[in-house]
């Protein structure tokens, strides 16, 4: 599945529970496949932002079954880089 970040923005929405407290960290990006293209959020946890540029999500190392057979998707999704394309040349 194609994954484009269009921005290094990331959300921080702080959140207080029963004495605990914490910073929900999201980067926004475009999920899109042959049946769908849609606005999401990534989960960034503690870690940095995703450069600007296109990445895969392999779908089977992100999906697991759950304590219920159920799947599960992981909450913060490994995306690999995708190279951009050297420009076609001009042919003179």
């Amino acid at each position: 599945m194609k994954i484009t970040i269009d921005s290094t923005h990331v959300d921080e929405k702080k959140w207080e529970k029963d004495g605990r407290s914490g910073v929900i960290r999201t980067q926004e990006a475009t999920a899109e496949n042959k049946y769908f293209r849609q606005r999401v959020r990534l989960d960034l946890g503690k870690e940095p932002a995703y450069a600007v540029g296109e990445y895969e999500l392999d779908l089977e190392a992100n999906v697991s079954v759950g304590d219920f057979g159920d799947f599960k998707l992981a909450r913060k999704p490994k995306l690999v880089r995708v190279e951009a394309k050297p420009a076609a040349k001009a042919v003179a």
